[in-house]
C-alpha cells in the first residue's frame, strides 16, 4: 500500500492525503523490470517522484475538505525532490502518471478552474507597494477582518468547488466590510450594485439590504462568479467582469481578438479601473498569504463569525432581541448588518443571528414578551408641514435621538413622504392620540401654568413635568412646537 502524509488542515483538523513520497514509486515497480530505474527508484527510500501538479492538488484538496496553501507547500519541496532524480527517472514516471497520479483527471477536466495563477509582473509589484508603503495601516485593517469572515468564504467557495483565493476579491472590493458603501452605489462585503444584487436573489428593501449580510452575499457572490468564469473560462476575465460588467469584457474580446486579460488590458478596451483591478487582486492575494514577508506584522485578527439562528414571526426591535437572548444590542447589530432600521421587518417571519450558546436563551424569554411590547423603534412618514420637533413630540422622544436612528438627518431638509425611524420607550406600540383637553384633564383638575424661560423647549417642558409634547400643544392650542421666553404654557395634572 502506498505510503500516505498527514496534513493539517487550517481549521486545526487532521486529514489524510495520498503521499507524494515514495508511494508511486513503489505502486509502479511490481510491473518494471528489475532492472527498470523505477524498481531500483523504489528501493531507495530517499527517491520522491513527481508530484501532482498544483490545479490537480486544489482540486483535491477542495474535495478533501484540505487547506490549499498547506498542500501546495508539500507540492512545492516534492517537485524540489523530484529534481533530484535522473533524468530518465523523471520521464518515465512521467510518461506513466502524467501530472495526474492521484487519478483525479475525471474531478474535473478543467482543473484550472479550482485556482488563480497569481502572476507576478510591474502592474502587480506595483499594487504590492502601493499596499505596503501607501495604505498600509488600511490594508492592515483588511487582514484584521479577514479574520472574522475567512472560515466562513473559504468553506462556501470550497463547497460550489470554486477557487479560494477568490476571498481576496471581497478584501480589495470592500475591506471585508459588510457595511461599505460605493460612490457607485453598491453596497456591502462584496459591493454588489441593486440590479446585480437582486438578480442573484438577494432581498433589497426598506427594511432589509441582504448585499450587507456576510453570509447570504458570499452565497451570492460565489454564484455571480461562477456564471462569469462559465462565460470566459478564465478568472482573470471573470474577476474583470466582476468590476466592469460582462458586457465590457466581451467586446474586448471581440476587438483584441483574445480571451487573454493582460492582452485586453494592454489594448486598453477595459476601462482603468478594471485594468487595474486583477493586479489589485493578484497583489492582496500574495501579501495575504503571507503578510510577515511584507511588513504586516502582528496583525490582530478578529474572532472568527459565529452565532446560531433563530425565527423572529414578526417587527421585533434589536434592542428587545438582544434583551431576550441576554446580550447587548451591540451584538446582535454587529451580526445582522443587513437590517437597516433596528427592527426586523413587519407582518412576516424572518431569521436573526444571535451569538452562540444563546438560541435556547432566546426562545425561552422571548415568547414572555407581549406583541405590543416587541418594538421600541417605529417609522414615521413626513407629511407637509412637520418638523422634528413636532415628530419627537408626537413619539414622547427627542429630536437627537431620530437624529441618530437616521444618519444624522438634517431638520431642515425634510421631504414630504420621507420615512424616519423613530426611538420609542419600550411597550409603546403606537403614538399618543390626539384627545381633547377635557380627556386629557388630570382625576383631581389640577393644572398650572409655566412661564417659559430662555433655552426652554416645549419638549425640555413636557420632559420637566412628565407630560407629553403632544398634550402641551393640545391644551395650549398650538400648531408647532415653537415656543418664546415669556410665553405662558398650561400643564395639566
Amino acid at each position: 500500500m502506498a505510503a500516505a502524509v498527514r496534513v493539517r488542515a487550517s481549521y486545526g483538523g487532521a486529514r489524510w492525503l495520498p503521499a507524494m513520497f515514495l508511494w508511486a514509486v513503489a505502486g509502479c515497480s511490481q510491473n518494471q523490470p528489475a532492472d527498470s530505474p523505477l524498481a531500483t527508484a523504489a528501493q531507495d527510500t530517499a527517491v520522491v517522484p513527481a508530484p501532482p501538479s498544483d490545479s490537480v492538488l486544489v482540486a483535491a484538496a477542495a474535495a478533501e475538505g484540505l487547506d490549499t496553501a498547506t498542500v501546495l507547500e508539500a507540492n512545492r519541496e516534492t517537485s524540489q525532490a523530484l529534481e533530484d532524480l535522473p533524468r530518465d527517472t523523471q520521464r518515465e514516471f512521467l510518461d506513466l502518471f502524467g501530472s495526474d497520479p492521484l487519478g483525479l483527471a475525471d474531478r474535473p477536466r478543467n482543473a484550472e478552474r479550482y485556482e488563480i495563477p497569481l502572476e507576478m509582473n510591474s502592474q502587480v509589484e506595483r499594487w504590492i507597494k502601493y499596499f505596503e508603503e501607501t495604505v498600509p495601516d488600511r490594508f492592515a485593517t483588511y487582514l484584521s477582518r479577514l479574520g472574522r469572515y475567512e472560515d466562513m468564504v473559504r468553506t462556501r467557495l470550497r463547497e460550489a468547488g470554486m477557487p479560494q483565493d477568490l476571498i481576496y476579491l471581497a478584501l480589495i472590493e470592500s475591506g471585508m466590510n459588510p457595511n461599505a458603501y460605493s460612490r457607485a452605489h453598491a453596497v456591502g462585503m462584496w459591493q454588489f450594485i441593486r440590479g446585480t444584487g437582486r438578480l442573484y436573489d438577494l432581498e433589497i428593501s426598506y427594511f432589509v439590504d441582504e448585499r450587507r449580510d456576510p453570509v447570504k452575499s458570499t452565497d451570492a457572490a460565489i454564484a455571480f462568479l461562477s456564471d462569469l468564469y462559465d462565460q470566459f473560462g478564465s478568472w482573470y476575465l471573470a474577476a474583470a467582469a466582476y468590476n466592469g460588467g460582462p458586457g465590457r469584457v466581451r467586446r474586448g474580446i471581440r476587438r483584441t481578438g483574445s480571451n487573454d486579460f493582460w492582452d485586453l488590458a494592454n489594448a486598453r478596451v477595459l476601462r482603468s479601473e478594471t485594468r487595474n483591478y486583477v493586479p489589485k487582486l493578484i497583489a492582496a492575494a500574495m501579501i495575504a498569504k503571507d503578510p510577515e514577508s511584507y511588513g504586516f506584522t502582528n496583525i490582530e485578527r478578529q474572532k472568527p463569525l459565529e452565532f446560531e439562528e433563530v425565527i423572529v414571526p414578526d417587527a421585533t426591535s434589536m434592542d428587545v432581541i438582544a434583551e431576550a437572548a441576554g446580550v447587548e444590542e451591540n451584538d446582535i447589530r454587529a451580526l445582522n448588518p443587513q437590517y437597516l432600521r433596528r427592527v426586523t421587518p413587519p407582518g412576516r417571519e424572518v431569521t436573526v443571528k444571535v451569538p452562540p450558546r444563546t438560541a435556547d436563551v432566546f426562545a425561552s424569554n422571548y415568547n414572555k414578551i407581549p406583541a405590543d411590547k416587541r418594538v421600541t423603534w417605529l417609522v414615521h412618514t413626513v407629511t407637509r408641514g412637520q418638523t422634528l420637533g413636532q415628530i419627537a413630540g408626537r413619539y414622547g422622544t427627542s429630536v437627537s435621538a431620530i437624529r441618530a436612528a437616521n444618519n444624522n438627518v438634517n431638520p431642515r431638509r425634510l421631504q414630504v413622504g420621507q420615512r424616519l425611524v423613530v426611538p420609542r420607550s419600550a411597550g409603546a406600540a403606537k403614538p399618543r392620540p390626539v384627545r381633547s383637553p377635557e380627556a386629557l384633564e388630570a382625576p383631581d383638575g389640577g393644572a398650572l401654568t409655566v412661564t417659559v424661560r430662555a433655552g426652554d423647549t416645549l419638549w425640555a417642558i413636557a420632559q420637566r413635568y412628565e407630560v407629553n409634547t403632544t398634550d402641551l400643544m393640545v391644551w395650549n392650542g398650538l400648531n408647532s412646537t415653537t415656543i418664546h421666553p415669556g410665553d405662558r404654557i398650561t400643564v395639566r395634572r
